[in-house]
């Protein structure tokens, strides 16, 4: 098994060459003296090779956590390496489902059922009060505490959230929109997260 004192002592030579751990976990030192750590498994009858970082950024132990980790994923009947590839991709997805992003959307298409005065004045107030807070957030990842918040503070500068009629009376948000729960639920409802 490897050590830190063996990782730092390891020098480039003129080919590659592999210092190994346990469980087919290896550093693979380049000749241009690069240190990289690499774990060897076999998943569909192929030997394949999934790539952990760089050593000293990634620490031993921590190299071996990430193949602890894949290991485990490989023990699903799963290959780790396409297993990370789709977390990245949904990490990807949920980081461009923005509050602000859905809710330009839901603006756009929900505009055209309201008078344009009070179509400018929801988008607005969205700009002036809510995208400063919660629009840059995926919208799977806002906290109701933090919808609270923002709900809070825009009643305390004496401007209640109000919806207008199409003759223009104000009356109070629906009560089925009380959490980020039912705003995810109505996102893809109306199909306005991107998949």
């Amino acid at each position: 098994m490897l050590s830190d004192a063996k990782l730092r002592a390891a020098k480039p030579r003129a080919n590659a060459y592999k210092l190994t751990d346990s469980n087919r976990l290896y550093l693979l030192v380049t000749p241009s003296g690069g240190k990289l750590w690499r774990w060897s498994y076999q998943f569909g009858g192929k030997q394949k090779t999934m790539a952990f970082g760089a050593y000293p950024v990634v620490s031993l132990l921590e190299a071996r956590e990430k193949r602890d980790e894949a290991r485990a994923i490989l023990a699903q009947g799963k290959d780790p390496v396409i297993a990370k590839k789709l977390l990245i991709h949904e990490n990807l997805a949920a980081a461009q489902n923005t509050f602000e992003r859905i809710a330009r959307k839901w603006h756009e298409v929900t505009k055209a059922q309201w008078a344009r005065v009070h179509a400018d004045d929801v988008l607005r107030s969205l700009e002036r009060d809510v995208f400063p807070v919660l629009g840059p957030l995926p919208v799977s990842e806002i906290p109701a505490p933090l919808v609270l918040d923002v709900l809070r503070a825009r009643s305390r500068v004496g401007a209640p959230w109000r919806r207008r009629n199409a003759y223009g009376n104000a009356y109070p948000p629906p009560s089925s929109m009380r959490s980020p729960r039912d705003l995810r639920s109505m996102i893809h409802r109306n199909g306005l997260a991107s998949s």
